[in-house]
Formats: C-alpha cells, structure tokens, sequence
C-alpha cells in the first residue's frame, strides 16, 4: 500500500478484504447457484437482510466475548450499530420479530458477506464470504440429520476435496467438565482454549484435576473415527450431561450412517464454536485442500427466543471462499424452477422420509419435509405455493396424496406411488 501524492488517495485496500476479478467471480457464482440448487430442492426459500444490526442485538447474540470482534460505528440517529458478523443472529432477529408460530417450520437460505474485527496479521480476513440456512421451528435429531445430509450433498456436488465433517455437542464438554470437578470460571477457561487449540493450556489446568479422568479427557477431545471407540471411553461416566449429550450425538450418526454418509464422518469433541448461542450439536467442515475450516454448524434453541417468538433452531453457514480453494476439478450444473411438495410424516425413521423425497427430487420436485404431526399442512403448503401435499404413514405402507391444483386427494400404496413417480 502506498500514497498517490497527486490526490492524497491511498492505493490499497484496508487489512483482511480483498478484491475479486471476473474468472474468480464466475467460478464463485457457480458454487452459489450449485449450492442453492440442493438448498431449493430441500424447500428452503432466500432471505436478505441488512448489512448493519443494532450492536446490542448482535452482541445479545454473539456474547459478551465479541465487543472486540464487531465492526461498529454510530448511525445517524445516534444509535450503536455494527456489521453483521454472521448471518444465525440477524435471521434469529427477523424470525423472532417477523414469523407466527402457525406460520413454522421455515427454512431460509441466504448468501452474504458478514464482517468481524480482527488482529493485523498477515491472511487474517475481515470479510467472509458466506453461504448458508437455517431449518427454525423444528427441534431435534430428525432435523439436525437434515441440515447435514444437505451439507453432505453440496459438497460432493461441488466437488469439494477430501472432506470430513467433525461432530461434537456442547452439553458433552459441559458434562466433561462438570465430571472433572471444575468450576464455571475453569470450565470456561478450558473452551476458551479449546477454539484456540491451545491444548497445552488444557493440559495444565487438567493438573488440578484427578488424573485418571484427566488421561480419559485428553483422549476423548482426540478426533476419533470410530465411535464405537468413543462410546466405550464414555461408557463409564455417569454424569448425566455427558451421557445426554452423546446418545443425541449418536442417533444423529446412525441416522447420517444409514444415508450412507459416515465416511464423511469423524467425531470430535473438542469443537467448541466462539458464538454464545450454540446450544447442542455442533459440526464444523474440513477439506485437504486447506487449513482452515470450510464451513461450521449446530443447534442454537435459544437465541431466537431472545428476539420474540421462542422457537428451536439449526443450521451451519459455508466459506465460499474456502470452498473454492478447496474444490477439485468439477463441471458444475446449473439447476432450474420445479413443482413444489410438501412431504409429512411423524414416522421415527426420518432416513425413509428421506429416501422417499430423494425418489420425489430425481423426478423433479422440490420436496419440503414436515416432522411435526401438528402443524396444519393446508395452510403451510398455501403458504410455501406447494403444488401437493404427501402425507406418509408411520408404517411406510400408504400414502395420502392431495393436489392442491385440482382439488383431489387419493390414499395409495406407497411402493405403487413411488413406481409410477419412477416410470413417469
């Protein structure tokens, strides 16, 4: 960077941001459009919200750790603002102020660029890049098992490299931590340095604690492939927490493994996120091509709450540019407007719901899957401009379809159903 002495202006840009020429941005741009092909296939919809929040609705959000993260300055009326910093708190906002329950789930997509403050180093970024959604107003593993298969699926598409997703759950560090005898102040002090990775911190703080459960900790923040191995480790501790913590964890791995994704799989306990709103699981996307992580995730059930209506929540945000450092050589295809169908069903076994929409999607359709028995599928699927609704016995026997474009409704034979969608 230097002064042009002509006209006092500076030629270079402030640390952390960069500029992007046309062959970049062509190749970024279709990651985008790849990305949100699987995002509409699944029936989320894009949302947009401004630049700038209120700082203290940001820092509700964030925690009090990121006063020195935010990108802040004074609006015109005198008020705090802030860039945003990531895109889960400002949808958090406009869910919380905007939606009616009856109006729930929603799922939202977006694609933004958010904003933190940073340290001078060298590479250090302030704007990132994002793509991501958020699946709002269901709770539990069946849309967790969503939100990643999705993941899953916009990676192998874009032909990201040698990738893994780490699985971890907050309640399982939390619970490690309680099993350890540490206080609040310790307990924070080990996260801290866990999204630091400062293991050697961790190992000195384990010093006033008992040794055996020490040796035992050390090795469950080891990513492990094998969670059978984890689960032999913790097969002796009984705090509550951390059985809590890794049965949810587990039965979102069987799920992802009967999809036929846990080679994509590693568990790892030691991610712990920077944000204060995660509240449970908690995922994070790796690539061989780069150091850095590509893209992040989790539950966070109580953030929207402080916005407004009180809702659970999921969802992760992807680094587009990592993502495309991470890419290998892919012809990407473009995608294009399909019929929409919202698919219900309160069956336990959300990976048949699955394979059945994947049967519908092949053919066509956007497909949209309802979990909750409660929700009324009539006026969400006016509400979402669905074409049908296909409503799925727990058995997995019959079908009732309803097309809400000629007024019908049929009971049918599940296996029939799905041959005649097959033949065409």
């Amino acid at each position: 960077m230097f002064e042009n002495k002509s006209d006092n202006l500076v030629v270079g840009l402030p640390f952390g941001f960069r500029d992007i020429f046309p062959l970049e941005s062509d190749e970024r741009n279709n990651i985008r459009e790849v990305t949100r092909r699987e995002f509409k296939l699944w029936g989320y919809g894009e949302v947009k919200t401004p630049v700038v929040e209120f700082t203290k609705n940001i820092s509700a959000g964030a925690g009090r750790n990121w006063k020195d993260k935010l990108v802040s300055f004074f609006d015109i009326s005198g008020d705090l603002v802030s860039l945003r910093t990531d895109m889960t708190i400002p949808i958090a906002r406009l869910t919380g102020m905007r939606r009616k329950k009856d109006q729930l789930p929603v799922r939202f997509y977006y694609f933004a660029n958010s904003f933190r403050q940073a340290g001078m180093q060298k590479g250090i970024k302030r704007e990132y890049n994002q793509a991501g959604l958020e699946l709002i107003g269901s709770s539990g593993f069946k849309s967790d098992i969503e939100v990643l298969a999705i993941l899953v699926r916009i990676l192998k598409n874009l032909g990201v490299g040698g990738y893994k997703i780490g699985l971890g759950h907050i309640k399982l560090i939390n619970g490690l931590c309680r099993w350890l005898g540490m206080n609040f102040q310790d307990t924070e002090c080990v996260k801290k340095n866990l999204i630091l990775k400062n293991f050697v911190a961790i190992e000195r703080l384990l010093d006033q604690t008992d040794n055996t459960k020490a040796k035992v900790f050390l090795k469950l923040i080891n990513p492990e492939k094998d969670i059978g191995k984890v689960e032999h480790m913790i097969s002796g501790i009984k705090e509550k927490e951390v059985r809590d913590g890794f049965n949810y964890l587990k039965r979102v791995y069987s799920g992802l493994e009967s999809l036929g994704y846990s080679k994509y799989l590693i568990i790892d306990l030691s991610i712990i996120r920077d944000f204060d709103y995660y509240s449970g699981l908690l995922f994070e996307v790796y690539s061989s091509k780069t150091t850095d992580i590509a893209g992040s995730g989790g539950r966070y059930d109580g953030l929207i709450g402080k916005f407004g209506l009180d809702v659970p929540a999921t969802g992760f945000a992807l680094d587009v540019d990592l993502l495309h450092k991470s890419m290998e050589d892919s012809k990407l295809k473009l995608s294009e407007n399909k019929p929409k169908i919202l698919l219900s069903s309160t069956a336990d076994d959300c990976c048949k719901i699955i394979n059945v929409a994947d049967v519908l999607r092949k053919s066509g359709f956007v497909v949209e899957i309802i979990y909750d028995g409660e929700v009324n599928l009539e006026n969400l699927a006016v509400e979402k401009n669905c074409s049908s609704i296909i409503v799925l016995d727990p058995d997995f026997k019959n079908i009732t379809v309803t097309d809400l474009i000629k007024n019908k409704k049929q009971i049918k034979k599940l296996d029939n159903f799905l041959k005649e969608i097959k033949n065409g």
